[in-house]
């Protein structure tokens, strides 16, 4: 899994819990075997963008996020966009076409 540390439950008792700091962040659904990446988006306060997606999905099906901390504006969008090409999320190509 190439984000560090685990996974957690995309619920709301686990987002109140989410430290508010900068970072990129990954949504996932877990299918019992393995997680799929949805989506991948980077914030400056974790907590409340994941809040904004734990209300207005982009995908469907969100059951878990992973997230890690990159203060550093330049390093949190290269990390960004080296997720988003790797793992190719349908959440992030939703309405570019």
């Amino acid at each position: 899994m190439p984000f560090s540390g685990r996974a957690f439950r995309f619920d709301d008792a686990t987002l109140n819990t989410v430290n508010e700091v900068a970072g990129v962040y990954g949504l996932f659904q877990w299918n019992g075997y393995n997680y799929i990446c949805l989506y991948v988006g980077m914030s400056d306060n974790l907590r409340r963008r994941l809040r904004e997606h734990f209300n207005n999905p982009p995908a469907r099906g969100i059951t878990h996020f992973f997230g890690e901390v990159h203060q550093n504006l330049i390093l949190r969008s290269a990390r960004e966009r080296t997720l988003i090409s790797e793992f190719n999320p349908p959440g992030n190509t939703i309405g570019t076409r």
